[in-house]
């Protein structure tokens, strides 16, 4: 295999896990949206929280997660090419914490979900060392989506459409400080989804174009 031919297919890669991250961008915004939502109007919708803790619920979560996880790698792989394309150090450390921060955002979510006690009917998994957990996770994941922007912005020159790479990195680097406040993460997760649309084309095209 030529080294073109390496570099469209980590390119395709890449723009198929910016593919994967679209959808678990959307779970995890719903989820979001209706946890703000049931939070925000906890008195009327009180029932809503059962829903939330429920078995459905986190399995829902479980999906995202691990398709988070698989995005961000192939994803990650991506802005390997791009640093053997560039040689931006920047770009390589898109590949080192493309594995590590979705990986420990799934080992604090999963701590997070085992029961933390047992109520009267069912036992219950919200407390506030879940809540210190999901906020670790997010706060790791949001570092990693702004070092992805920072990356999308530096290596822009490198693409084939620099100014969908840059409007890529603004978003990214946004809508991961939106992720690591936790209290904002739902809209943190719908940037995202608008983010990895850009960054798939951008990607999909390298595939195509490098030579």
């Amino acid at each position: 295999m030529t080294s073109g031919q390496l570099g469209r297919g980590l390119f395709a890669l890449g723009g198929t896990g910016a593919i994967i991250l679209t959808v678990a961008s959307v779970i995890l915004a719903v989820i979001g949206w209706l946890a703000a939502i049931s939070w925000l109007a906890i008195i009327r919708l009180w029932p809503f929280l059962i829903i939330i803790d429920s078995f459905v619920w986190y399995l829902i979560l479980t999906t995202g997660l691990v398709l988070l996880l698989i995005g961000s790698i192939f994803v990650g792989i991506a802005y390997y090419a791009f640093y053997r394309h560039s040689e931006r150090p920047v770009a390589i450390a898109g590949l080192v914490f493309g594995i590590i921060c979705p990986v420990s955002f799934l080992v604090f979510a999963g701590i997070g979900m085992l029961p933390m006690g047992y109520g009267y009917l069912y036992p219950f998994y919200l407390s506030s060392v879940s809540w210190v957990l999901y906020w670790l996770g997010l706060l790791l994941f949001g570092t990693m989506l702004v070092i992805w922007g920072a990356a999308s912005i530096v290596v822009r020159r490198s693409t084939s459409m620099p100014g969908l790479s840059l409007a890529t990195g603004i978003v990214l680097i946004v809508a991961g400080c939106f992720v690591a406040s936790f209290v904002l993460a739902f809209v943190g997760f719908t940037l995202l989804l608008v983010s990895q649309i850009m960054n798939a084309i951008v990607l999909l095209k390298m595939g195509i174009s490098q030579n």
